[in-house]
């Protein structure tokens, strides 16, 4: 064996050695699964002491030394400004504010409530005789009685004051001169028409609510057991109150006659049609006139619980005779009248007017 043969089998020798060694030593880590970890202790804080500071008190030359308590200051915040109370948000000056109470005021009959008004006022019904000694007794005068049916049952009276008469004396708000009543024996009640719902309807931007509020309550200190009728209509709309779109306003008065007020007002009275008469202050002259025999039986089909609207008014102002137009003021006086029943009297419009210029030729 050569030298060089013998140093290759030694050197395997130790490497096969080596690796044997290697191999018992991971067998017994493995066996073993535990892994030591040492960690370094942790450092002590230093202790640092407070130092207290000394006054000095100076008393006339004297000084004296007092060690001075150390306080800790905390501010002091007024947490009511950030509106935060017992972990509860409200609004700055919560706790500042009064209670308000609210009156709830009565409500009368007849007037406003809950945006709407009645557009009459009814009571049990009462004989002609009683119901005109209320009338008078209220401080108004009655200007004409007026039998709506043949047979007398319902009967339409017209009545005023002074007060009435003055508060219309204005360009075009003569219809609100006078209020009406109905004796309804069919229905067994009396039907007043409301003054509030007039006035505000018919006085249109001139309406004066303390006016017409002192007429009311002398109608129901005068009438008692009034109630407000069915009848009802949002107050807001009164001035611009129209049976639907398209339909007319109080302001769309139609001219049935022209000519001065006194050649007017004696073509009238000589058609023998002129129920009642009223001068106004301003000059101004409201009438009211019957309409033909079958031209007012309209009021069958719209039903006779609000046919005191007859006889049918005319104000004679500036040289004409104008009317409301009768599609308004139909409306306006039935405000429950549906469109079927509105359709019933299609005719009656157009009827009404053709009566009223008669009175004018």
């Amino acid at each position: 064996m050569t030298k060089k043969y013998h140093n290759i089998l030694l050197a395997s020798a130790l490497i096969c050695m080596t690796s044997s060694g290697l191999y018992a030593e991971s067998n017994s880590t493995k066996e073993s699964n535990v892994i030591d970890i040492v960690l370094p202790t942790a450092p002590k804080a230093p202790e640092v002491k407070a130092i207290v500071p000394t006054v000095n008190l100076i008393v006339e030359g004297k000084s004296v030394s007092k060690t001075a308590p150390v306080e800790k200051k905390v501010k002091e915040e007024n947490t009511s400004a950030y509106g935060i109370v017992k972990a509860k948000r409200y609004p700055p000056h919560y706790f500042d504010k009064k209670e308000v109470v609210v009156e709830n005021k009565k409500v009368e009959v007849g007037e406003v409530d809950n945006a709407r008004i009645a557009a009459y006022l009814q009571a049990p019904l009462m004989s002609e005789k009683d119901v005109i000694s209320k009338l008078e007794s209220a401080g108004f005068s009655v200007l004409a009685t007026y039998k709506i049916d043949k047979k007398g049952k319902v009967t339409s009276i017209v009545f005023t004051d002074a007060k009435l008469v003055s508060n219309a004396s204005q360009p075009t708000r003569g219809f609100a001169a006078t209020l009406r009543l109905l004796i309804d024996e069919k229905n067994g009640q009396i039907s007043i028409t409301n003054p509030l719902y007039i006035q505000k309807a018919f006085m249109q931007g001139k309406y004066d609510e303390a006016f017409a509020l002192e007429s009311l309550s002398r109608i129901r200190n005068a009438f008692e057991g009034l109630k407000n009728s069915k009848d009802v209509v949002k107050f807001i709309r009164l001035p611009r109150y129209k049976f639907m779109n398209s339909m007319p306003v109080y302001e769309d008065m139609i001219v049935v006659g022209s000519g001065t007020n006194a050649a007017l007002l004696a073509k009238a009275h000589a058609s023998k049609k002129v129920v009642f008469e009223q001068k106004l202050d301003n000059g101004s002259v409201l009438l009211g006139v019957q309409l033909s025999r079958r031209t007012k039986k309209f009021v069958k089909k719209t039903g006779y619980q609000n046919s005191e609207l007859l006889p049918y008014p005319i104000l004679i102002e500036d040289g004409k005779a104008k009317i409301l137009d009768p599609k308004y003021y139909i409306a306006v006086m039935y405000p429950l009248l549906s469109m079927s029943e509105f359709m019933l009297i299609a005719t009656v419009p157009g009827a009404i007017e053709k009566d009223t210029n008669k009175i004018f030729r």
